[in-house]
């Protein structure tokens, strides 16, 4: 592999999907875990949201620990609000990842739910567009992004007719703003355990996520106009292990800090869901609340980290 495929959304949306572009995915899914995508976000929106969270990271540290996981009112704590430098463990061996982070998620107050409710998040006197951009961010990948690819691969599941709107209506969004410090960010190598990731990054020169492929570990480096899609735990269970959900890390050893801007997609939270052969059923807020605790309380790493050595 020399650089991941890539995938355009508005082919894979429009209403005769071109069977090239179809089978393009399937590959994908099927050998890499890891695509590019053409997403058709305004690079404003990104623009916005980096630059404001650049902003916020800067602010004193005692400022931003006032909305930390101990100031939020949801369930688990730990799903939304800021962590500090080595606060988060992706892999037990490598030990504390060096990144800090804010994680928001689709604000609803009355939704008590786990991973459900509503973020303390900074206001505009103190970290000036902060929310705003990022829960506009949120919208658009959410409105525009998350159901276009998710019914294609429902569709290359062979899922029945609906199965997307009826189990992600609506997502469960885990939306987090990363700042790796400069020569050297770290997060240990992981599988994402969801549905898939959206990540958006900076388009700086030196490639900082890696995928493991091949027996090694692979630069996947920005490129413009694009989204880096992964598949997670979840997809690769739905479809009995045909799509691969695929280790990676990230080594940041550029000369500047560096924004990174994920997105975890899962199914609503209360959905049960099997494969399309019934070989595999889960509860998709056991599968998320497990996995929590294995980062957070068990220090055993996220996704299937304990599987990689």
């Amino acid at each position: 592999m020399t650089t991941l495929p890539q995938i355009s959304l508005a082919k894979l949306a429009a209403d005769a999907t071109p069977q090239q572009e179809r089978e393009r995915l399937r590959l994908a899914c099927e050998e890499y875990g890891f695509f590019y995508l053409e997403h058709g976000i305004p690079k404003e929106h990104i623009a916005e949201a980096i630059q404001a969270s650049r902003r916020f990271f800067a602010l004193p540290q005692s400022t931003k620990e006032r909305f930390g996981h101990s100031a939020q009112d949801v369930y688990p704590a730990t799903a939304r609000g800021y962590s500090p430098l080595l606060g988060e463990m992706l892999h037990p061996v490598a030990g504390p990842d060096q990144k800090e982070m804010f994680d928001l998620g689709i604000e609803n107050e009355r939704d008590r739910r786990p991973f459900g409710g509503c973020t303390l998040l900074p206001d505009d006197s103190l970290a000036p567009g902060f929310a705003r951009s990022l829960l506009a961010l949120q919208a658009v990948v959410v409105t525009e992004v998350v159901p276009k690819l998710g019914m294609a691969l429902a569709d290359l599941l062979d899922m029945e007719e609906g199965w997307f709107r009826r189990h992600f209506n609506p997502p469960t969004v885990l939306q987090r703003v990363i700042r790796y410090p400069s020569t050297g960010g770290t997060a240990g190598k992981h599988t994402d355990n969801g549905f898939f990731t959206l990540l958006l990054q900076e388009e700086l020169p030196t490639p900082s996520l890696q995928v493991w492929f091949g027996g090694r570990w692979v630069a996947a480096p920005s490129l413009p106009d694009t989204l880096v899609v992964n598949l997670g735990d979840m997809l690769q269970a739905l479809s009995d292990d045909r799509f691969k959900s695929t280790p990676h890390q990230v080594v940041h050893t550029g000369p500047a800090e560096r924004i990174s801007l994920p997105f975890f997609i899962y199914p609503d939270i209360d959905a049960r869901l099997t494969s399309r052969n019934g070989m595999k059923t889960f509860s998709a807020a056991e599968v998320m609340l497990r996995n929590f605790d294995s980062i957070w309380e068990t220090g055993n790493g996220a996704g299937r980290a304990r599987e990689l050595q």
